[in-house]
């Protein structure tokens, strides 16, 4: 792997399926200093997981072969290092995949159209705690 956990690693995982979504947040956070690798589905997730650690994965929950929720699942067996953020278009729905994952796992929820502060903070939160600077959010 490119970075063992103990270096400042600034890199920023983002998988959404969406081009709009993706080239905003690689341009938004590289502004902000942040490396981003951007990818289209999970399987091109994982593939890019493989060779490097990322201190930060953000993943929309709908996505056509992997949905959000499975996505985490898969990752959370892999036991990577990395802190996770979701992200959704949706509002609130009791059926939703988001109230799914919220009950069984808490990872803080980023909602599009994107409010810049939040993002900042769900990013500065995982960085503080990838570098143990704060504790893990319980997952």
């Amino acid at each position: 792997m490119n970075c063992s956990p103990n270096e400042d690693n600034r890199r920023i995982l983002v998988v959404d399926d969406e081009d709009d979504v993706l080239e905003f947040l690689k341009i938004f956070l590289e502004s902000l200093g942040w490396t981003v690798t951007t990818v289209r589905c999970a399987e091109e997730a994982f593939a890019t997981l493989k060779d490097t650690v990322f201190f930060l994965v953000i993943t929309d929950i709908a996505m056509p072969q992997m949905d959000g929720y499975e996505f985490i699942s898969r990752l959370r067996e892999l036991k990577l290092d990395s802190r996770l953020a979701v992200m959704t278009g949706f509002g609130y729905n009791p059926e939703h995949t988001l109230v799914k994952i919220n009950k069984t796992m808490k990872y803080p929820f980023l909602f599009k159209p994107f409010n810049r502060k939040k993002v900042i903070e769900v990013v500065q939160n995982a960085w503080d705690s990838f570098h143990g600077r704060v504790p893990p959010v319980p997952a």
